[in-house]
């Protein structure tokens, strides 16, 4: 049947440990997607239908040799069933391939990469957060990394913090993870206690491997509304000393939309004009400029991600990716099956 969807994760699990993941391969552990099997479940393409159009999350996993050609039986196969393709968060990495065959690019945003073997507290430029970590440490606060299975216990009191933090937001999808008990026992998770023992804030942290390069993914963050200022300033720079002692080579903070917009597209005067604007002035829709500048103060390697589509209408493109988004999470409605194997390989060699 024409996309059906692949409910079996430990499939797709099995595919990403023995050929790497990507910068949005860990989301795929949410049932809010599909999968596109190609070249003899040699290629996975995961993605969601959002009215006619096809829009696929990061890029093709698998043999990088088999990836055109994977992209193209796939872009063709939507073509016979009268659906339009498009690829959200696309790195450079394939971006040549989607220029040479004549593709329109937009320019999203940036993610933020922290190098490990480079990153250290000390030095002026980092004094101030080095004033705030000692400040934490020193007023008692902890950090810690836990690893599953969990107790029910200790997710119904991360649950309760995100509920705190969502206050009456409602959860988004797709393109970013969202709570749920099934998607946190994947993932080891970083914790921040108060002088109390209370958890006060967390974060999940998901791992990857490409190009013999070792990736953790700072993915779910949530905190109490109360909780002492620089808190997460303090849980980002635990999480950055947890990664460089387990030997990873980058820890991703996640992309920053809109930023440095504009540059490369040229020919796009609706990205370049509104998507400028928006970035600087638009706080009454969401504060993306400050969301670069926090992240920018931790000194990160910034890399762009591209929305790569064929001739179409972009602001009905945004819309139907937007729609993806803050749909109904449906994760609930399928149990994840346990990858025992997967957590042994996280955890650190006692």
């Amino acid at each position: 049947m024409p996309f059906q969807h692949d409910q079996n994760i430990n499939d797709v699990c099995s595919f990403i440990e023995r050929n790497g993941g990507s910068h949005t391969s860990h989301l795929n552990l949410l049932n809010d997607k599909r999968f596109y099997w190609t070249n003899n479940k040699q290629i996975l393409i995961t993605y969601q239908l959002s009215g006619n159009t096809c829009v696929v999350l990061g890029d093709p996993l698998g043999k990088e040799n088999l990836v055109s050609e994977a992209i193209m039986n796939f872009v063709q196969h939507c073509s016979d069933l009268g659906i339009k393709a498009a690829f959200y968060h696309v790195s450079p990495r394939y971006l040549n391939y989607f220029q040479n065959e004549g593709y329109r690019i937009t320019k999203l945003g940036e993610e933020g990469r922290v190098y490990l073997p480079d990153f250290s507290m000390a030095g002026k430029n980092r004094a101030k957060l080095r004033t705030r970590k000692n400040k934490f440490e020193r007023e008692g606060y902890q950090f810690a990394v836990l690893y599953p299975p969990y107790s029910e216990q200790f997710v119904e009191e991360l649950s309760a913090i995100s509920n705190s933090w969502l206050g009456k937001r409602k959860e988004k999808g797709f393109s970013v993870g969202f709570f749920c008990k099934d998607y946190i026992s994947h993932f080891p998770v970083g914790i921040v206690k108060n002088p109390h023992g209370k958890i006060i804030a967390f974060a999940t942290l998901a791992s990857n491997y490409q190009e013999n390069e070792r990736t953790i993914t700072i993915d779910l963050m949530r905190y109490i509304p109360d909780s002492p200022h620089a808190t997460m300033d303090f849980l980002f720079l635990s999480i950055f000393h947890w990664c460089k002692e387990q030997d990873y080579h980058w820890c991703s903070m996640g992309t920053s939309p809109l930023a440095n917009t504009g540059e490369t597209d040229r020919n796009d005067w609706f990205q370049t004009t509104i998507g400028k604007f928006i970035f600087h002035k638009g706080n009454f829709f969401y504060n993306f400029k400050g969301l670069y500048e926090y992240k920018n103060k931790f000194q990160p390697e910034w890399e762009s991600r591209y929305l790569v589509y064929e001739q179409r209408s972009l602001p009905l493109l945004f819309m139907r990716i937007i729609r993806l988004i803050h749909a109904k999470p449906r994760s609930q409605e399928n149990p994840f099956i346990h990858i025992s194997n997967r957590i042994r390989k996280l955890k650190r060699a006692s």
